[in-house]
């Protein structure tokens, strides 16, 4: 599908992707860099960054991957500095390294759970803590005035309630809460914005396979507003609207791009049956009103 924006609303800019090697995370890396940007990506599997930074740069996209672990504190500073010396400076940090798994809660040991949110939760925190001296404003490549882009990418399992994903709800909730408090602070401080996406079911991606394999991804899609899937286009269409100047003024925002599916609950009847009920009680009503004026003229 067509982009709407203009192939150079990232022109100059370097991005700087964990997870940019796969999935929805190779998308953003994908449509970032056919709209300008150099593009860094951050994985732990050597050989998934190769190949997938050489399907960038077959592209005409300046992309280059780096080995690390997002839960290392010495990884993500290590790693960082190597990409700034490798683009010289970094505009955008996506923090889209996750893990999931489905699991219920009697089954899933503290050590899994603990798992999940050290990716996911601490992970996004520490790669945000160590970007800070490259992100803020005056910093190489900024103006005085002018700071860098966070974006991470998150999920609407904790706005309600999701089966067998309580270690990725409460990781996500963390998620949401680093968003809000980094762009309140570091927006103040650092004219950083700091904003994520919450994702809702995405076709073709490594998490859609392990959460909804295709035999249930037809029963899992009758319950959805717009009754599909969404595309790995939609979440990097997301990304690019916060990360151009479309975006300048957004702040402190989880994106939600799921097709309205948080929003939905089974349908216990059908239309069909709403409106027989409902002529049913017109009726009753009717003939209430009835009795009450034939009562009050007597």
């Amino acid at each position: 599908m067509e982009s709407p924006f203009k192939a150079d609303i990232l022109k100059g800019k370097v991005a700087f992707i964990t997870g940019g090697g796969s999935g929805i995370g190779f998308e953003i890396s994908t449509q970032f860099g056919r709209h300008g940007a150099a593009v860094a990506i951050m994985g732990r599997r050597r050989h998934v960054l190769d190949a997938a930074a050489a399907a960038l740069r077959s592209e005409g996209i300046r992309a280059f991957g780096f080995e690390g672990d997002v839960r290392k504190k010495e990884d993500a500073a290590r790693v960082l500095e190597e990409a700034v010396k490798h683009f010289g400076k970094i505009d955008i940090l996506v923090n889209g390294a996750a893990g999931n798994f489905l699991a219920s809660p009697e089954d899933l040991s503290p050590n899994a759970f603990r798992t999940v949110i050290d990716i996911d939760s601490v992970g996004t925190y520490t790669m945000c803590h160590e970007a800070l001296k490259y992100l803020k404003k005056g910093e190489q490549g900024k103006g005085p005035a002018t700071g860098g882009l966070i974006l991470n990418i998150s999920a609407t399992l904790h706005y309600t309630a999701a089966w067998y994903q309580i270690h990725v709800s409460a990781a996500k909730a963390a998620v949401d809460s680093v968003t809000r408090s980094l762009a309140l602070e570091w927006g103040t401080d650092y004219d950083i914005r700091v904003n994520g996406i919450a994702p809702g079911p995405i076709e073709d991606t490594p998490g859609m396979r392990k959460l909804a394999p295709e035999e249930m991804q037809n029963k899992y899609s009758e319950f959805g507003p717009l009754y599909k899937l969404g595309e790995k286009w939609d979440i990097a269409m997301a990304a690019l609207y916060l990360a151009s100047d479309a975006g300048k003024y957004v702040n402190g925002t989880t994106l939600i791009v799921d097709g309205g599916l948080w929003l939905s609950r089974p349908r216990h009847i059908s239309k069909e049956e709403v409106k027989k009920l409902s002529r049913v009680v017109e009726k009753k009503s009717r003939k209430s009103s009835v009795g009450v004026v034939t009562t009050s003229k007597l």
